[in-house]
């Protein structure tokens, strides 16, 4: 018998997202002395190398895409895992995990171990920016549905917390916020231009970002002609990351005119050389709950420009830490960009207030670090079994 917390984990897929580094850093952090950790993922033939110390368990019929054959495979192999595994917590991540695996755990705490406790974490909800307006609004009556099988809703910021409640996605008492936990001090580039032949006598600007359509790619694309324009100085540019639209972007930049002052660097592993080389950071997205890579610039005190949706706004504070500029909008984003480039001093105040602010300390850690998103886990934790 032991005492240890017993917690499965279920999320649809391990791939370079913040969903799946977040889960799996909290696998392999939480305290080993009180907790016992198990995670079950989908999409096995993509499965992380990190999984190394780490109990887990793959279950094909979990996949990203709905299939109603798969769904319902997947489901019953969930509730067969979570029956047999006997856990405390059951804590899913994403929308689809987070749909049959609540659903499921529910099924075995009516069936088999009533005491288990169900937590879902959407990791930024998907109700704008990824689908048209009738999935939208199937996967806003899904959630209603699905909240109701669970203890206790985590979002990453309060901007999701408070656009989930907007939605009708479960009551107000059942949200806790906890953001994900981000590398507290990246390191920076040894030579700060040289990185990948980024021009040394350039400012230079530019995101990182998997090339989807909710990444907002396409717009700071199409801002840059206009940011070459007005800038006065030599500009370049750098998009770090890869994803279905990469062609279809380098396309794009090549109608523009503009791909010889672009850098498509691909996936890199270093990603903080890469932003040590920006002068300033752009988050261009469509929808987005939290954006870790947005707290690493900040970290290296770059200044960011980034869309007001979600939970950007509870990072970028207008003027303060960063600026805002509304979604899907090249001219904003252009004016922006031009705005900072021209104004120096400005770029370097937003710089140091957004390293100030992502840094500062609570609750003994820096605000948005791996050991206090772990310390208020095991807040949750604590609190949903009454220990």
């Amino acid at each position: 018998m032991t005492d240890k917390i017993k917690i499965l984990h279920i999320i649809t897929r391990l791939d370079k997202g913040g969903s799946a580094e977040n889960t799996v850093t909290t696998c392999l952090n939480l305290d080993k002395n009180k907790y016992e950790t198990k995670l079950v993922f989908g999409a096995c033939e993509a499965a992380a190398p990190e999984l190394s110390g780490i109990q887990h368990i793959c279950v094909n019929a979990l996949k990203r895409e709905i299939s109603p054959l798969q769904d319902l495979r997947a489901f019953f192999e969930l509730y067969k895992i979570i029956s047999r595994e006997k856990p405390d917590i059951v804590h899913t991540h994403s929308s689809k995990a987070g749909v049959l695996g609540r659903w499921a755990a529910l099924l075995a705490k009516k069936t088999r171990h009533p005491g288990i406790k169900i937590i879902h974490t959407p990791h930024g909800h998907v109700f704008y920016g990824y689908s048209g307006s009738f999935k939208n609004f199937l996967f806003v009556l899904i959630e209603k549905f699905s909240a109701i099988a669970c203890d206790r809703l985590v979002a990453l910021t309060e901007g999701e917390r408070r656009e989930s409640l907007g939605f009708g996605i479960g009551r107000a008492e059942k949200w806790s916020v906890i953001h994900s936990g981000v590398e507290e001090k990246p390191a920076p580039a040894k030579e700060r231009k040289t990185i990948d032949g980024i021009p040394e006598n350039h400012l230079v600007a530019g995101t990182v970002a998997r090339l989807e359509p909710v990444k907002g790619v396409r717009y700071f694309i199409e801002s840059i002609p206009e940011i070459i324009k007005s800038a006065g100085i030599p500009v370049f540019f750098v998009i770090v990351g890869d994803g279905t639209l990469r062609k279809e972007l380098e396309s794009l930049a090549a109608s523009l005119e503009i791909n010889h002052r672009v850098l498509f660097a691909g996936m890199k592993d270093n990603v903080s050389d890469y932003m040590s080389a920006m002068d300033i950071y752009i988050q261009p997205s469509v929808n987005e709950g939290m954006g870790k890579t947005i707290v690493q610039a900040m970290s290296l005190w770059k200044p960011v420009v980034a869309s007001n949706v979600q939970g950007i706004p509870d990072l970028v504070i207008n003027n303060i830490t960063g600026l805002l500029v509304p979604p899907k909008n090249p001219e904003a984003i252009a004016h922006a960009v031009t705005k900072l480039i021209r104004d120096p001093q400005l770029q370097k105040n937003l710089g140091e207030r957004g390293s100030a602010f992502v840094n500062e300390t609570i609750d003994g850690f820096p605000r948005f670090s791996t050991g206090r998103m772990l310390f208020l886990l095991d807040k949750l934790y604590s609190k949903v079994l009454n220990r």
